[in-house]
Protein backbone atom coordinates (compact mmCIF):
# COMPACT_ATOMS: atom_id res chain seq x y z
CA UNK A 1 0.00 0.00 0.00
CA UNK A 2 1.76 3.73 -1.30
CA UNK A 3 0.84 5.99 1.34
CA UNK A 4 0.57 9.85 1.24
CA UNK A 5 3.34 11.55 3.27
CA UNK A 6 1.97 14.12 5.39
CA UNK A 7 3.62 16.12 8.33
CA UNK A 8 1.29 16.59 11.65
CA UNK A 9 1.67 20.18 13.70
CA UNK A 10 -0.07 19.58 17.23
CA UNK A 11 -0.95 23.16 18.47
CA UNK A 12 -0.28 23.77 21.98
CA UNK A 13 -0.92 27.10 22.42
CA UNK A 14 0.09 28.19 26.15
CA UNK A 15 2.92 30.68 26.53
CA UNK A 16 4.74 32.08 29.71
CA UNK A 17 3.75 33.94 32.17
CA UNK A 18 6.12 37.16 31.51
CA UNK A 19 5.18 40.70 32.41
CA UNK A 20 6.90 41.75 29.32
CA UNK A 21 8.35 40.28 26.56
CA UNK A 22 7.22 37.91 23.07
CA UNK A 23 4.64 36.28 25.52
CA UNK A 24 1.50 37.12 26.60
CA UNK A 25 -0.31 34.97 29.42
CA UNK A 26 -2.68 32.72 29.67
CA UNK A 27 -3.97 33.68 33.27
CA UNK A 28 -7.06 31.65 33.65
CA UNK A 29 -4.77 28.38 32.22
CA UNK A 30 -4.06 26.56 34.94
CA UNK A 31 -2.82 23.10 35.31
CA UNK A 32 -5.98 21.24 35.45
CA UNK A 33 -7.05 23.16 32.28
CA UNK A 34 -4.57 22.77 30.13
CA UNK A 35 -4.70 19.15 31.05
CA UNK A 36 -8.46 19.39 30.23
CA UNK A 37 -7.09 20.43 27.08
CA UNK A 38 -3.96 18.19 25.95
CA UNK A 39 -6.94 15.49 26.45
CA UNK A 40 -9.73 17.21 23.72
CA UNK A 41 -6.64 17.35 21.63
CA UNK A 42 -6.77 13.63 21.92
CA UNK A 43 -10.53 13.47 21.49
CA UNK A 44 -10.09 15.23 18.10
CA UNK A 45 -6.96 13.05 16.93
CA UNK A 46 -9.07 9.86 18.03
CA UNK A 47 -11.77 11.57 16.24
CA UNK A 48 -10.15 12.03 12.90
CA UNK A 49 -7.95 9.05 12.43
CA UNK A 50 -9.95 6.62 10.21
CA UNK A 51 -9.74 10.21 7.25
CA UNK A 52 -5.83 9.86 7.46
CA UNK A 53 -5.64 5.24 7.36
CA UNK A 54 -4.06 5.98 4.02
CA UNK A 55 -1.17 8.58 4.88
CA UNK A 56 1.98 8.08 6.25
CA UNK A 57 2.98 10.76 9.60
CA UNK A 58 6.94 11.82 8.54
CA UNK A 59 7.16 14.40 11.01
CA UNK A 60 5.28 16.08 14.04
CA UNK A 61 5.53 19.17 15.53
CA UNK A 62 4.19 20.45 18.95
CA UNK A 63 3.85 24.39 19.11
CA UNK A 64 1.79 27.42 18.88
CA UNK A 65 3.12 28.52 22.13
CA UNK A 66 5.25 26.82 24.82
CA UNK A 67 4.07 23.33 24.14
CA UNK A 68 6.24 21.78 27.23
CA UNK A 69 4.02 24.02 29.65
CA UNK A 70 1.31 20.93 29.13
CA UNK A 71 1.47 18.57 31.35
CA UNK A 72 3.94 16.15 30.46
CA UNK A 73 1.98 13.04 31.03
CA UNK A 74 -0.78 14.25 29.16
CA UNK A 75 1.86 14.99 26.23
CA UNK A 76 2.96 11.33 26.38
CA UNK A 77 -0.41 10.10 26.54
CA UNK A 78 -1.23 11.89 23.36
CA UNK A 79 1.64 10.90 21.54
CA UNK A 80 1.11 7.34 22.42
CA UNK A 81 -2.51 7.42 20.97
CA UNK A 82 -0.80 9.23 17.75
CA UNK A 83 1.44 6.47 17.37
CA UNK A 84 -1.52 3.29 18.15
CA UNK A 85 -4.00 5.25 15.06
CA UNK A 86 -1.91 7.27 12.31
CA UNK A 87 1.03 5.36 10.37
CA UNK A 88 4.10 7.39 11.98
CA UNK A 89 6.88 6.68 9.63
CA UNK A 90 9.66 4.82 12.13
CA UNK A 91 12.10 7.80 12.00
CA UNK A 92 9.76 10.54 12.17
CA UNK A 93 10.95 13.46 14.16
CA UNK A 94 8.97 14.96 16.42
CA UNK A 95 9.73 18.84 17.88
CA UNK A 96 8.21 20.36 20.40
CA UNK A 97 8.77 24.42 21.89
CA UNK A 98 9.73 24.47 25.45
CA UNK A 99 10.86 26.59 28.29
CA UNK A 100 14.20 25.19 30.02
CA UNK A 101 11.88 25.77 33.42
CA UNK A 102 9.80 22.31 32.36
CA UNK A 103 12.58 20.39 31.78
CA UNK A 104 13.65 18.54 34.87
CA UNK A 105 13.60 14.44 36.36
CA UNK A 106 10.23 14.74 36.68
CA UNK A 107 9.12 15.61 33.29
CA UNK A 108 12.00 14.07 31.28
CA UNK A 109 10.80 10.46 30.95
CA UNK A 110 7.52 11.67 29.70
CA UNK A 111 8.94 13.48 27.11
CA UNK A 112 10.96 10.36 26.25
CA UNK A 113 8.30 8.47 26.48
CA UNK A 114 6.56 10.55 23.74
CA UNK A 115 10.09 10.24 21.38
CA UNK A 116 10.68 14.19 21.00
CA UNK A 117 13.74 14.51 19.30
CA UNK A 118 14.30 17.92 19.52
CA UNK A 119 13.76 20.81 22.34
CA UNK A 120 13.37 24.45 20.59
CA UNK A 121 13.93 26.08 23.78
CA UNK A 122 12.06 29.19 23.64
CA UNK A 123 15.39 31.41 25.29
CA UNK A 124 14.97 34.77 23.52
CA UNK A 125 18.25 35.91 24.52
CA UNK A 126 21.23 33.80 25.68
CA UNK A 127 23.32 37.05 26.76
CA UNK A 128 23.02 38.36 30.41
CA UNK A 129 21.41 41.97 30.03
CA UNK A 130 19.04 40.66 27.53
CA UNK A 131 17.94 37.95 28.97
CA UNK A 132 16.67 39.74 32.39
CA UNK A 133 14.01 41.77 29.73
CA UNK A 134 12.73 39.31 27.17
CA UNK A 135 12.92 36.15 29.52
CA UNK A 136 11.30 36.26 33.05
CA UNK A 137 10.24 32.59 33.32
CA UNK A 138 13.55 31.33 33.24
CA UNK A 139 16.69 31.14 34.78
CA UNK A 140 19.91 31.33 32.12
CA UNK A 141 22.16 29.74 34.77
CA UNK A 142 20.05 26.27 34.37
CA UNK A 143 20.56 26.61 30.64
CA UNK A 144 24.08 24.91 30.53
CA UNK A 145 22.70 22.76 33.09
CA UNK A 146 19.56 21.51 31.24
CA UNK A 147 21.58 20.61 28.11
CA UNK A 148 24.44 18.64 29.95
CA UNK A 149 22.67 16.73 32.64
CA UNK A 150 19.18 16.19 30.32
CA UNK A 151 19.91 16.49 26.47
CA UNK A 152 23.51 15.11 26.53
CA UNK A 153 21.88 12.11 27.95
CA UNK A 154 19.29 11.65 25.82
CA UNK A 155 21.13 12.84 22.37
CA UNK A 156 23.53 15.43 20.72
CA UNK A 157 21.28 16.69 18.74
CA UNK A 158 18.24 17.63 20.45
CA UNK A 159 18.80 21.49 21.19
CA UNK A 160 17.18 23.94 19.20
CA UNK A 161 16.58 27.68 20.18
CA UNK A 162 14.15 30.53 19.75
CA UNK A 163 15.96 34.20 20.07
CA UNK A 164 14.43 37.78 19.33
CA UNK A 165 16.25 40.43 17.35
CA UNK A 166 15.08 43.70 16.86
CA UNK A 167 15.60 45.63 20.13
CA UNK A 168 16.36 49.07 19.92
CA UNK A 169 20.32 49.73 20.25
CA UNK A 170 21.40 46.09 20.93
CA UNK A 171 22.99 45.32 17.57
CA UNK A 172 26.43 44.01 19.63
CA UNK A 173 24.29 42.30 22.66
CA UNK A 174 22.30 40.28 20.10
CA UNK A 175 25.39 39.06 18.29
CA UNK A 176 27.18 37.79 21.08
CA UNK A 177 23.76 36.18 22.11
CA UNK A 178 23.89 34.36 18.39
CA UNK A 179 27.65 33.58 18.81
CA UNK A 180 26.93 31.97 22.20
CA UNK A 181 24.29 30.42 20.68
CA UNK A 182 26.86 28.44 18.23
CA UNK A 183 29.08 27.53 20.68
CA UNK A 184 26.78 24.94 21.85
CA UNK A 185 25.36 21.81 20.48
CA UNK A 186 22.49 24.06 18.70
CA UNK A 187 21.16 22.02 15.69
CA UNK A 188 18.29 24.82 14.66
CA UNK A 189 17.38 28.26 15.16
CA UNK A 190 14.29 30.62 14.72
CA UNK A 191 14.34 34.08 15.21
CA UNK A 192 11.70 36.05 16.08
CA UNK A 193 11.30 39.75 15.94
CA UNK A 194 11.15 41.91 18.91
CA UNK A 195 7.73 44.50 18.56
CA UNK A 196 6.94 45.79 22.33
CA UNK A 197 8.96 48.58 24.11
CA UNK A 198 12.13 49.41 22.74
CA UNK A 199 11.64 48.03 19.74
CA UNK A 200 14.27 48.88 16.80
CA UNK A 201 12.78 50.58 13.90
CA UNK A 202 12.51 48.30 10.75
CA UNK A 203 15.54 49.37 9.00
CA UNK A 204 17.55 48.80 12.30
CA UNK A 205 16.04 45.40 12.99
CA UNK A 206 16.32 44.89 8.86
CA UNK A 207 20.24 45.51 9.99
CA UNK A 208 19.99 42.99 12.95
CA UNK A 209 18.50 40.06 10.71
CA UNK A 210 20.74 40.93 7.90
CA UNK A 211 23.85 40.31 10.03
CA UNK A 212 22.35 37.32 11.89
CA UNK A 213 22.28 35.63 8.42
CA UNK A 214 25.45 35.99 7.73
CA UNK A 215 27.01 34.95 10.85
CA UNK A 216 24.65 31.45 10.73
CA UNK A 217 25.90 31.08 7.17
CA UNK A 218 29.61 31.11 8.24
CA UNK A 219 28.57 29.01 11.02
CA UNK A 220 27.02 26.03 8.29
CA UNK A 221 23.19 27.16 9.12
CA UNK A 222 20.97 27.49 5.98
CA UNK A 223 18.00 29.36 5.84
CA UNK A 224 15.05 26.90 5.03
CA UNK A 225 12.34 28.68 5.69
CA UNK A 226 11.90 32.39 6.87
CA UNK A 227 13.41 33.17 9.86
CA UNK A 228 13.84 29.16 10.50
CA UNK A 229 17.60 28.05 10.42
CA UNK A 230 19.15 24.87 10.30
CA UNK A 231 22.74 22.65 9.87
CA UNK A 232 22.39 20.54 7.10
CA UNK A 233 19.92 16.95 8.50
CA UNK A 234 18.67 18.90 11.06
CA UNK A 235 15.42 21.50 9.12
CA UNK A 236 11.73 20.46 10.60
CA UNK A 237 9.61 18.75 7.52
CA UNK A 238 6.54 20.58 9.44
CA UNK A 239 7.81 24.03 9.32
CA UNK A 240 9.28 23.48 5.90
CA UNK A 241 5.40 21.97 4.97
CA UNK A 242 4.14 24.92 6.36
CA UNK A 243 6.47 27.61 4.50
CA UNK A 244 5.98 25.67 1.57
CA UNK A 245 2.20 25.16 1.28
CA UNK A 246 2.44 22.17 1.22
CA UNK A 247 -0.43 19.05 2.80
CA UNK A 248 -0.28 18.97 6.73
CA UNK A 249 -2.73 18.31 9.02
CA UNK A 250 -3.35 19.83 12.65
CA UNK A 251 -4.95 19.41 15.52
CA UNK A 252 -5.76 21.55 18.71
CA UNK A 253 -7.31 25.42 18.42
CA UNK A 254 -6.40 27.35 15.81
CA UNK A 255 -4.99 24.39 13.70
CA UNK A 256 -5.23 24.67 10.04
CA UNK A 257 -5.06 21.33 8.00
CA UNK A 258 -4.52 21.86 4.39
CA UNK A 259 -5.20 19.00 2.50
CA UNK A 260 -6.48 18.06 -0.94
CA UNK A 261 -6.61 21.97 -2.05
CA UNK A 262 -8.73 22.62 0.97
CA UNK A 263 -7.42 24.74 4.52
CA UNK A 264 -9.58 24.34 7.51
CA UNK A 265 -8.63 26.09 10.18
CA UNK A 266 -10.36 25.40 13.89
CA UNK A 267 -12.09 27.82 15.84
CA UNK A 268 -9.70 29.39 19.01
CA UNK A 269 -13.17 29.39 20.93
CA UNK A 270 -11.60 27.48 23.78
CA UNK A 271 -15.38 26.56 25.73
CA UNK A 272 -16.59 25.86 22.01
CA UNK A 273 -13.07 23.42 21.67
CA UNK A 274 -12.95 21.80 25.06
CA UNK A 275 -16.75 21.36 24.61
CA UNK A 276 -17.02 19.33 21.58
CA UNK A 277 -12.84 18.55 20.13
CA UNK A 278 -14.22 15.36 18.27
CA UNK A 279 -17.28 17.11 16.57
CA UNK A 280 -15.40 18.43 12.98
CA UNK A 281 -18.55 20.39 12.08
CA UNK A 282 -18.80 22.60 15.46
CA UNK A 283 -15.03 23.30 16.14
CA UNK A 284 -14.53 24.05 12.52
CA UNK A 285 -14.13 27.73 12.02
CA UNK A 286 -13.65 28.30 8.24
CA UNK A 287 -12.71 25.76 5.29
CA UNK A 288 -11.04 27.80 2.31
CA UNK A 289 -9.95 26.57 -1.25
CA UNK A 290 -6.07 26.92 -1.75
CA UNK A 291 -5.61 25.89 -5.44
Amino acid sequence: MTRLPLTMKIEIPFVKRCPRGLCRSNDDWDTSRMEEYVKAVEKEVIANADQFDDCSIEAIRLGGGCASLAPAPCVADLMRTVRQLYHVAENAPVSMTASIADISGATMPFFRRAKITRFDFMMMSLDTFDFARLNTRDNLRDFPLICECFLHSYANDTLGLVLAYGLKGNATVFRRSLMAALRGDCRHIELTRWTKQEAADDEEAKAQLDEARAILSDAGFEEYAPLFFSLAGHEDPCIAAESNDLDIIAFGMGAQTRIDGAKSTNTFDSELYLSHPDDFSLITASIASVR
